[in-house]
């Protein structure tokens, strides 16, 4: 179980008692910073568009763009402060930012309905996002809604509700309840008028508005109790209800909304979609947890949500069915996700996390990875109901990202450019038909066996041969070999009995001259398109030089049920790595250079196969590639050899073995004897420190204050600091 598991039962355990809750988050955040090396203002190439002169700046939700169709004007929302209230009563001036004129702030109007989370709605309306926009307002005690014509640069029109969502054609909107919103969801509604439905569980009253925009004609669409009448369940009974999150189809025929209801304190979400004309409602899911959605495009929807088999992840779900497939597994915290106007690329975000800093990802489902290309941190004062979410949105072009970000002390709009992602570079190295051998080593593993086997065989863009050395087993592993062998799908061998380390050093010496090289465990099963990932980035390396790649696994169970997804820190530096390495051996994939490096020597001592490998690569000057994303399912079960240990229990097991089984300067001392005249001058001196660390009380306090080495973790570095006070490193 990792930190955001622990944190999420947390919030489940606090959740119907929100005071105690807020002062535990609080307390735990400030901890974390403080005993955190991390010191960001941001990281990545957010560029601040928004003006510095002593306003906040910011545009509000997701689901919308504030760039028009040209990419040149931009909207947003000019106020004093936001940390204070959810939704202020002091006006907030609504503008657009000429980004071709100095980012110059031009006024449009000013808005006496608007809130931190999702500002007035202002936006460029369709078809052409150009001519018109349309935001939120209050006037003569009611909420409604201003058309201003920005090619004419005067208001055009008020319309009698406030919009939530406006169709792709301009043709209508939907609304919905912003006073009821407002008290049990502060930051999404607006606070001008009391909400008269407070006291009243389920209200018999319009909840879901449309709007004929060129007339202004409203429809009434839905009622709080036709959704609590819709598939009704045991937790209905007693709960208070609210909808949120209007999202229209872009065909424009179709919306969904998020149905909420609280019962003593629990909240229960589904997803709802239904035509706009009240026909075919649809519940698509309804696993507890739903939270930010958007459509992909008219029959199918991405979400944030739960499932009951495989947990709270990202899920691409097919409208008006219950099918479904999960994205990104590594990306286990909610965010805000939207599509590029192509559909090629998936932006999203996170919350600040303990550290408090949050991260925006840029994700692909061709390969189903997600690449972090920002982040930035948040002072305390924009925290619970007033935080200041990233929320992502694209630009027309799909090539910017604009967020709002309060890391400079203030809320204010940043652009971040989309990074070039070329999904053809797997489809160039596929043809080149790259021979990987797979070594394996076996021991009493029947039970699994040939679902490893078989995902071996189903790797795409790469031919695939099969080494496996058992080490003495008992029971039907060998007729299993003995099968596959006969069919020519493998070739295997025995011997003396040895550990797992050595044992896959002895694979290496037996292996075969190929491209490249893998490390196989019996137990786990591989996506297949695994081997095509890690050879890609291989191939761009130079191959004279070692290298290796490895990447993050999913967690399962025996019958291949999700558990977890276990995330490596792709972002540690090289030295730190190098002290300890985050490389799982079965995730491991190198080059011909580091096996002829690795088979060169005999080494006494090593602590695993795949450290030693790691250790070799960057001691002689070779490179690597840590992928974050997971590509083989990891198998946890009573047998294995090495795992990672869940639970309480299981991390102080992980802590001890740390301290007392990790003996890295041993392994270090190993590594100058047999490769000491071979290593390049910055790791031979790095690793002559780690072998001398102890042998003055200067060189231990060096050590302890080393910058360079940092695990991305305060449980970690702290216990490498206590092996090195220990002296047991």
């Amino acid at each position: 179980m990792d930190f955001v598991e622990l944190e999420q039962l947390g919030k489940q355990a606090l959740e119907q008692f929100p005071v105690i809750k807020r002062l535990a988050k609080r307390v735990y955040q400030i901890a974390s910073v403080a005993i955190s090396n991390e010191r960001i203002k941001s990281e990545g190439n957010v560029i601040r568009v928004s003006p510095e002169d002593g306003f906040e700046y910011f545009y509000g939700y997701y689901d919308k763009s504030p760039w028009d169709v040209s990419d040149r004007y931009m909207i947003c929302i000019k106020v004093k402060q936001t940390y204070k209230s959810v939704a202020p009563k002091e006006p907030g001036f609504v503008g657009v930012l000429d980004t071709k004129d100095n980012n110059k702030f031009i006024q449009i109007g000013v808005t006496h309905s608007w809130n931190v989370q999702q500002s007035c709605m202002a936006q460029w309306m369709g078809p052409d996002y150009c001519s018109r926009i349309i935001y939120n307002d209050f006037r003569d005690g009611k909420y409604c809604s201003i058309i201003y014509n920005w090619k004419d640069r005067k208001m055009e029109k008020v319309l009698p509700l406030p919009v939530y969502d406006v169709s792709r054609d301009g043709n209508f909107a939907l609304s919905l309840d912003f006073n009821r919103l407002h008290r049990m969801r502060p930051g999404y509604g607006y606070s001008n008028i009391p909400d008269a439905t407070k006291g009243v569980l389920c209200p018999d009253q319009v909840c879901i508005w449309k709007m004929d925009i060129p007339s202004g004609t409203v429809t009434e669409l839905f009622k709080y109790t036709d959704f609590a009448a819709f598939e009704p369940d045991e937790s209905m009974h007693g709960a208070e209800h609210k909808v949120n999150h209007l999202m229209i189809s872009p065909n424009c025929r179709r919306f969904m909304v998020l149905h909420r209801w609280f019962q003593k304190g629990r909240k229960h979400t589904r997803l709802v979609t239904v035509n706009v004309d009240k026909t075919e409602m649809y519940n698509l899911s309804d696993d507890v947890f739903v939270s930010h959605c958007y459509w992909k495009n008219d029959d199918e929807i991405l979400s944030f949500l739960r499932k009951k088999e495989t947990g709270n992840h990202y899920y691409l779900m097919k409208d008006k069915t219950q099918e479904y497939k999960m994205f990104w597994p590594e990306l286990n915290t909610d965010g805000h996700c939207s599509y590029s106007p192509d559909g090629s690329l998936i932006i999203t975000d996170t919350y600040p996390n303990r550290k408090r800093i949050a991260s925006v990802y840029l994700c692909t489902e061709g390969d189903n990875r997600s690449r972090r290309i920002a982040r930035v941190s948040a002072p305390f004062r924009y925290d619970n109901d007033c935080r200041c979410d990233l929320h992502p949105r694209w630009n027309r072009k799909g090539n910017k990202i604009c967020i709002d970000s309060v890391h400079d002390g203030r809320r204010g709009l940043y652009i971040i450019p989309v990074p070039t992602i070329d999904m053809n570079r797997y489809d160039v190295v596929a043809n080149k038909s790259h021979t990987i051998t797979v070594v394996l080593a076996t021991y009493n593993g029947e039970k699994y066996l040939r679902d490893q086997l078989d995902s071996l065989l189903r790797q795409k863009g790469v031919h695939v041969k099969i080494l496996v050395r058992d080490d003495g087993s008992k029971d039907g592993t060998i007729a299993i070999l003995d099968e596959y062998q006969n069919k020519g799908f493998l070739n295997w061998y025995t011997g003396e009995h040895l550990n797992v380390q050595r044992g896959y050093l002895d694979l290496l010496k037996h292996a075969p001259e190929t491209d490249y090289y893998a490390f196989c465990d019996q137990d786990d099963v591989w996506d297949d398109d695994k081997l095509l990932f890690a050879v890609t980035e291989l191939d761009e390396m130079p191959s004279e030089k070692p290298a290796i790649y490895y990447c993050g696994q999913r967690l399962v169970d025996e019958n291949l049920k999700l558990i977890s997804t276990h995330k490596i820190a792709s972002d540690r530096s090289p030295h730190t790595n190098f002290l300890i390495s985050n490389v799982a051996g079965c995730t491991a994939v190198f080059n011909r250079s580091l096996v002829d490096a690795v088979n060169s020597v005999e080494p006494d001592f090593i602590l695993m196969h795949d450290s030693w490998l790691f250790k070799v690569c960057l001691a002689l000057g070779g490179n690597y590639f840590a992928d974050s994303a997971a590509h083989i399912s990891y198998r946890q079960h009573g047998n294995n050899v090495a795992g990672l240990n869940g639970g309480m229990k299981g991390k102080l097991h992980q802590v001890r073995r740390y301290i007392d089984v990790f003996e890295i300067q041993k392994q270090c001392q190993n590594l100058l004897i047999c490769y000491g005249n071979r290593m390049v001058p910055e790791y031979k001196k790095l690793t002559e420190e780690i072998c001398t660390y102890n042998q003055t009380i200067a060189s231990r306090i060096k050590m302890l204050k080393r910058k360079d080495i940092d695990f991305k973790s305060g449980s970690l570095n702290f216990v490498v600091k206590l092996k090195i006070i220990l002296n047991k490193l």
